[in-house]
Order: C-alpha cells, then structure tokens, then sequence
C-alpha cells in the first residue's frame, strides 16, 4: 500500500514536470551503469530544460527518444533520435546516434563494476559537424548505496567541427536503495568545455542537485530531479527527465 501511494506520487511529479513545461536538461545528460541487461529491449525518453532570468540561458532543451537491446550478456546497443532547442530559437532534430556499451566484468567480480561507452552522432543540420563521444563507466555498492560514475569526452568531426579539441565531462551520483520503487540521491553533471575553458572554473558547466530514481510500474523505471548550477556559466537551474519502458526478447 505504501508502495501504491508512493507511485501515485512520483507520477504527479512527472505530470506536473510536462505541465510547466519544463522539459528536461540543457548540457545534462544520462548517466549510464556499466552494467549490461542480457535480451534486454527497452524505448526510453531523455529530456532536460534549464531556467534562468537571462535569456541566453533560459529555456535551453535537450529531448532524446532511444530504442535500445541487450545482445549479448556484456554488450548493449542503441539507436536514438536527438532533438534541441537552444534559448530563444526553435525545437529542431539535430541528430541520429548509435551507441554501444561495453561491460568488461560479471557484477561485483572485482572492487569495482566497470565499462565503456562509444557512440557516434549523425548531424542532421546543414553545415553542422558529426560527433563521437567516449566514456568509462564506473559503478560501485556502499551497503545500501549505490555511485555511478561517468568520465569522458566528446569531440566535433568532418569541416564544421569546432577547433577548441574535445570537450571533458564528470557526470556523478549516488542514491539509497530504499525499494524498487524509490530511490533518492544526489547527482553532479559537470561539463568542463574545451582547451579554452579547462582549468577555469567559472567558464565551465556544473550542475548540483537532488534525483530520485525507481520504478513506475511493472516495466516502466524513472529517473527526475532538479539541479543548480554552481558555476557562473551553467544556467541557474535546470530540470532532467528520463523514463525508460523494458522488456525482454
């Protein structure tokens, strides 16, 4: 029963996240387990919104709509459709993705859950550059606690790609697994920027704030929060959204 109520909670939340309109986050992005789901397939939903009084950094939005499969025990790919909308101007599709992750161990076989992340983003935007983006994959139980760790890179490519090399980025969080149902936690997204910005703080993205994670329904999983930016180049605040509807094949 408490289980019951704490849903109906939870999915409030979310309706009144859509009402506002506040979609999910601008330079915030998933943060993935290493950990692979074997035959696994699932269709998922990412989105971001940031807030802000200047309008050059209000509104800013990211939406990713996401098929997904398990294939093997170690190997899960995807495909998904990214769409944005910078402050002020209009939502537009901006690119199609293929991704693949890579678990290099069994759960809980070494200190450490570990693996990889590859994907490549087709621009779908005149005069736009493709992109690839890498990331290790960190995980690791505390008792009751979970932190998942993402650390990587995303460099522009072809004759539009920008010239400032790679930009590096940190994404980090920890929940309690209170039930299946609810998770709290904390979720860091820092987006250290290129050459130009690496090494000075202010110039930077960092986004703090409070998650919640867990399931909906029998096969529909959740992951909402609010976040603040903490550096003089993120937007005041921003919302995140991501709901992820499994099965298996």
């Amino acid at each position: 029963m408490k289980h019951r109520s704490l849903n109906k909670s939870i999915f409030a939340t979310i309706i009144v996240f859509f009402a506002t309109g506040s979609a999910p986050i601008y330079a915030l992005d998933e943060i993935y387990s290493p950990n692979v789901e074997y035959r696994e397939l699932s269709y998922e939903y990412n989105g971001s919104n940031t807030f802000d009084s200047q309008s050059d950094k209000n509104n800013g939005q990211e939406h990713e709509l996401v098929v997904e499969a398990g294939v093997t025990p170690h190997l899960m790919v995807e495909s998904s459709a990214g769409y944005s909308k910078d402050p002020g101007a209009d939502l537009q599709l901006t690119d199609w993705e293929v991704e693949g992750r890579y678990q290099f161990f069994e759960p809980g076989q070494y200190w450490m859950d570990t693996g990889f992340l590859v994907a490549y983003d087709f621009a779908t935007q005149s005069q736009q550059p493709d992109s690839i983006e890498v990331k290790l994959l960190l995980q690791k139980d505390f008792g009751y606690y979970t932190s998942t760790a993402n650390i990587g890179f995303s460099e522009d490519l072809g004759q539009y790609a920008a010239s400032g090399g790679p930009d590096y980025v940190l994404l980090m969080n920890t929940r309690y697994r209170y039930s299946e149902d609810f998770q709290p936690g904390i979720e860091l997204q820092s987006d250290f920027g290129q050459r130009d910005t690496f090494g000075h703080y202010n110039q930077q993205e960092h986004y703090l704030g409070p998650m919640a994670y867990g399931r909906l329904f029998a096969h529909l999983n959740y992951q909402v929060g609010y976040l603040y930016g903490i550096s003089d180049a993120a937007a005041h605040s921003a919302a995140r959204l991501n709901l992820e509807y499994e099965t298996h094949f």
